[in-house]
């Protein structure tokens, strides 16, 4: 006898309701409302990461970063929050950037600007990394960094070629003008009468 239940076309079935199922409740997770202050914000962000929920904690504290990122102290906890979880999730391509701005924030900082534990913390997380993903990584966000920059300059360059463009259109034109009112000429006689 033939057990229907598992036939493929049941199996397939099964298949697609799962993933319906599933595409319906992660897309439903995201809360329409968010809390007043930052430190809400952080706490149902945390409470999303230690359901498992990465998604929803990382969208809390972009949402954090977005409301608030112009705290030096908020961003710095956010970027680094957010950074770890990648690392967690051994999105070490994502992480890093966030962990490298990080420590150079630091750097550039007096010593009790910033909240002490996240430059430590941040260094810990690179630590996670293997070394030779971390050095491909640098590589990487350095040529990319360069890249941006000769095409930021070159973008300089061409605007400033077309200023000077023209500013001695301006100039060109501005002394034929001054040409043209310095000559003594009449329209009527081709010369202005008080010389003849």
């Amino acid at each position: 006898m033939k057990d229907s239940r598992f036939t493929a076309k049941n199996l397939f079935k099964a298949v697609i309701f799962s993933a319906a199922s599933l595409i319906t409740v992660s897309c439903s997770s995201i809360p329409e409302t968010l809390p007043e202050t930052p430190r809400e914000i952080v706490q149902l962000a945390q409470n999303a990461s230690d359901a498992g929920n990465t998604r929803l904690a990382k969208w809390y504290y972009v949402q954090l970063l977005n409301r608030y990122g112009d705290d030096p102290a908020i961003y710095i906890e956010g970027n680094f929050e957010i950074a770890h979880l990648d690392i967690k999730k051994k999105n070490y391509e994502e992480a890093v950037p966030r962990l490298n701005e990080i420590i150079r924030i630091y750097d550039n900082v007096a010593p009790g600007m910033l909240p002490g534990q996240y430059r430590k913390l941040a260094q810990k997380d690179l630590e996670k990394i293997p070394e030779e993903k971390l050095v491909k990584i640098n590589a990487d966000l350095k040529a990319r960094e360069k890249a941006a920059k000769e095409a930021a300059e070159k973008v300089d360059l061409e605007e400033s070629a077309e200023d000077d463009f023209d500013s001695a259109s301006e100039t060109d034109s501005d002394s034929d003008s001054d040409i043209a009112s310095d000559t003594d000429y009449d329209i009527d006689s081709g010369f202005d009468e008080s010389e003849e």
